[in-house]
């Protein structure tokens, strides 16, 4: 029997966008494969694409809720995937046929709990090779989510991998509702990994455009920036690795820091000239404040977006949620799994 694959969308917005991405799936070479599209309170035509896609594609399952994020929105889609294997798709990207049928192969060529595939940046016409993936087909879990907090080497995106699904678990949503999600809980799941296999191949086309996430850049992402880097220090302190992970820790901090300076004072953004030199100096001093493991007992933990109204097309009940730091740990909050024993 094959093995079944889950693909989750999330969407907000981007109905002229949305085509090329769905027909880039359906086009996979890999059957079964069910595609969850995940509808995040978008205000323009992308509900009436995403249920037109649904009435045409037996593969495609529509899941809708009210704005919450693209975290929450990849959480959602995660709680009802039923596939062996899950990866997750943005819905301004496109990928090349072979990108479930290769990961996949190669996952079960080599027993890899999460297969990392080569990517591109689109923009102008031009497709741009990443170039500063690693060269080695294997690493363990632990030295993938190390490496995965090197911003320029092995950049934290969940979207350029296939995943065993059992990565993920339903009381623990992986993704927060912020802005740079993936950096705040990639390095979490791939520890999860026993091994972590690698392709440069590029499967994946990560397409810049102005009104994205990069191109809309505001004082929010600073600071969601930030909060990431928070969660990913917690995450450290309450698993017992923020000393073996210190150095490469403080050189995250320090691309974070060359990162948001060139983007606050030479991309082109919103926030005004008056406010960015005094903003980088914020940022500078929260910087500072993470480079120290936390001190004050708050701990990562669960939050179900009770009001989120998710709503699945079939016969499944999505669960919208998120991570986020809250108080002192209670029963039931969020605690970080044990990492998986290698295979004998």
């Amino acid at each position: 029997m094959e093995t079944l694959v889950s693909v989750v969308v999330p969407v907000l917005n981007v109905a002229h966008l949305l085509p090329r991405c769905l027909d880039s799936l359906l086009a996979q070479t890999h059957r079964p494969l069910e595609i969850i599209v995940v509808d995040d309170g978008s205000t323009d035509d992308s509900a009436e694409v995403m249920r037109r896609y649904e009435q045409r594609h037996s593969e495609v399952h529509l899941v809708s809720q009210r704005h919450r994020g693209v975290g929450p929105a990849r959480n959602a889609g995660l709680s009802i995937a039923k596939g062996a294997f899950v990866s997750m798709v943005d819905a301004d990207d496109w990928v090349e046929p072979e990108f479930i049928a290769d990961l996949l192969a190669i996952a079960m060529d080599t027993g890899a709990d999460v297969v990392v595939g080569g990517f591109s940046f689109d923009f102008l016409g031009l497709e741009v090779p990443f170039p500063f993936l690693p060269r080695t087909h294997s690493m363990t879990g632990p030295e993938a989510a190390e490496l995965s907090i090197h911003m320029t080497r092995f950049p934290a995106f969940a979207w350029n991998k296939l995943y065993r699904r059992d990565l993920f678990r339903a009381d623990d949503p992986p993704f927060p509702s912020i802005y740079y999600e993936d950096l705040a809980t990639t390095p979490r799941i791939l520890l999860r990994a026993s091994e972590v296999a690698l392709t440069r191949t590029v499967y994946y086309h990560y397409c810049l455009r102005g009104d994205g996430i990069t191109g809309n850049f505001r004082a929010k992402n600073v600071f969601s920036f930030a909060a990431a880097i928070d969660i990913l220090r917690r995450d450290l302190t309450e698993s017992g690795l923020w000393e073996a992970w210190l150095p490469s820790y403080r050189r995250l901090l320090r691309q974070a820091l060359a990162m948001m300076t060139l983007s606050v004072l030479l991309q082109r953004n919103h926030i005004p000239l008056g406010v960015r030199l005094p903003l980088l100096f914020r940022f500078g001093r929260l910087l500072k404040a993470l480079s120290l493991p936390p001190q004050d007992g708050r701990r990562l933990r669960a939050v179900r977006l009770s009001k989120s109204g998710a709503e699945s097309s079939r016969q499944r009940r999505p669960v919208s949620a998120a991570v986020a730091v809250g108080g002192r740990r209670t029963p039931g909050s969020w605690r970080p799994a044990r990492r998986r024993p290698a295979p004998s």
